[in-house]
């Protein structure tokens, strides 16, 4: 399977990653992941295999600075150069060196670019402000998903499985579900698949957080709305949220949540999300029903789901199977071909290696 390379993916939550070795396969690919301490913890991403004889090197240590692969011992610098072999006279053989990857900071993730490096621009990694910010309050977690990213895109974007997926946990609204989906493109290339529904019974899931901000009692006749937005390669913003009907959304509450897809391999997915809110800052207790709500949301209702479509379609083109098309697929529909578009063209523009390339890059 293709996947877009010259993007950003989420390699992990910041936090995740400390003062040890830390590995993750990302597009089949294991990484591993270490901060220096020279340059203020700067996050290094590694190709996770010893040159030498091909070693995980998340097995060995931080030395002075640099990664020890436990094997043979031979270190490398924060660059991937080899700058240490205990063997012998010492000499280390020419092109001894690491792939290292781009990693960025932002929105308490680390970022990882995993195509060419000189095209990597931080600048590209959309903006996420209340992930940062006192003003909103998130709620993190990261999920192990068996399907392709790509389907569970889909089922970010889509409102019609509500319906029948999410029986018992609380976010399925009537009025939503009648709704019509719009679909809005942005000149960088995100896609809005926006819904609205007017005028009935709300969620029950946010009762609880209608009281937590301070409102009281949940009205029985409000409109609720729930806005996804896609940016290439497969990261979702969620502004969901509910006012009594005929009022402007700022007199109701939204939550703006957000849905980071990192292939791990073509049949599983890291899933990173977040819910964040504008009120209630400090309440745990509000925490815990977010965090085990989600989760149960996911795991139990999308996740299996989720697999079972996997399961169903093992290896076939997804366009090729001829799918059937509902109003409620114009978001899924319009990410998928925005997604080929750059995918082919990224495919175009790379060079093409030939033999007598790949016989030198190995021997260099």
């Amino acid at each position: 399977m293709a996947y877009l390379r010259n993007t950003w993916y989420v390699a992990g939550w910041s936090n995740e990653i400390g003062e040890g070795l830390f590995s993750r396969t990302i597009l089949g690919e294991s990484i591993v992941f270490f901060r220096d301490k020279e340059k203020n913890g700067q996050i290094i991403a590694a190709r996770n295999l010893c040159p030498h004889r091909f070693a995980p090197l998340d097995r060995g240590h931080l030395i002075d600075g640099t990664l020890e692969c436990a094997y043979h011992g031979l270190r490398f610098n924060t660059q991937g150069k080899c700058v240490f072999n205990p063997d012998g006279d010492g000499r280390v053989p020419a092109g001894t060196k690491l792939t290292i990857f781009p990693v960025v900071e932002r929105w308490k993730a680390a970022w990882i670019w995993m195509g060419d490096p000189s095209k990597a621009d931080a600048s590209l990694i959309p903006d996420y402000p209340f992930l940062d910010t006192p003003e909103w309050h998130p709620v993190r977690g990261l999920l192990k998903v068996r399907a392709n990213y790509r389907y569970i895109t889909d089922n970010l974007l889509d409102i019609a499985h509500v319906r029948m997926v999410h029986t018992t946990s609380g976010i399925y609204c009537e009025s939503l579900s009648k709704g019509k989906t719009e679909l809005i493109r942005e000149p960088n290339g995100a896609i809005w698949a926006n819904r609205l529904g007017v005028n009935g019974a709300p969620p029950p899931l946010f009762a609880v957080m209608w009281q937590a901000a301070g409102f009281g009692e949940l009205p029985t006749h409000m409109d609720h709305w729930a806005d996804a937005r896609w940016d290439a390669p497969s990261l979702i913003l969620n502004h969901v949220g509910i006012t009594v009907t005929g009022q402007p959304r700022e007199a109701g509450l939204e939550a703006k949540n957000t849905h980071f897809l990192t292939p791990e391999t073509e049949t599983t997915t890291h899933y990173f999300w977040t819910n964040c809110r504008a009120f209630a800052l400090d309440d745990t207790h509000l925490d815990q029903a977010i965090l085990s709500g989600t989760e149960h949301l996911f795991v139990d209702e999308d996740e299996p789901m989720l697999h079972a479509v996997q399961a169903a379609m093992g290896d076939r083109d997804f366009w090729a199977m001829k799918p059937a098309l509902l109003q409620a697929d114009i978001g899924p529909v319009a990410a998928r071909r925005a997604l080929d578009k750059l995918i082919a063209d990224e495919q175009r523009e790379a060079p093409i290696p030939t033999k007598a390339s790949m016989t030198e890059a190995a021997v260099t």
